[in-house]
């Protein structure tokens, strides 16, 4: 499952393979990603509330659910959209453009 971004190829991954999930170990708290995110300009912080990827003492790789955040993005237009998917500071990125363009 997949968090649909306006940006084509810059989805994140909700849940599902833990391939561009989020490592459990480093979910940040809304609070830590204030600390750091600049949210006066076209940022803000969302909550994501997907599956973060660990892994079990013997190394195999375990999914579970997780309270975490996600920093949305508001572009002026498509032509800023990256071509991948991207995380700020391990926090993965969604983009969103404008009802008008």
């Amino acid at each position: 499952m997949e968090i649909v971004s306006d940006c084509p190829d810059t989805d994140q991954v909700l849940s599902g393979n833990p391939d561009g999930l989020p490592p459990i170990d480093e979910i940040q708290t809304r609070e830590a990603i204030e600390a750091w995110l600049d949210t006066a300009g076209d940022a803000r912080i969302v909550p994501r509330n997907g599956e973060a990827w660990g892994r079990n003492e013997d190394g195999t790789v375990f999914t579970a659910q997780a309270e975490d955040y996600m920093v949305e993005i508001t572009l002026r237009n498509a032509s800023e959209c990256p071509d991948a998917p991207l995380f700020m500071n391990g926090v993965p990125v969604i983009y969103r453009l404008p009802d008008d363009s």
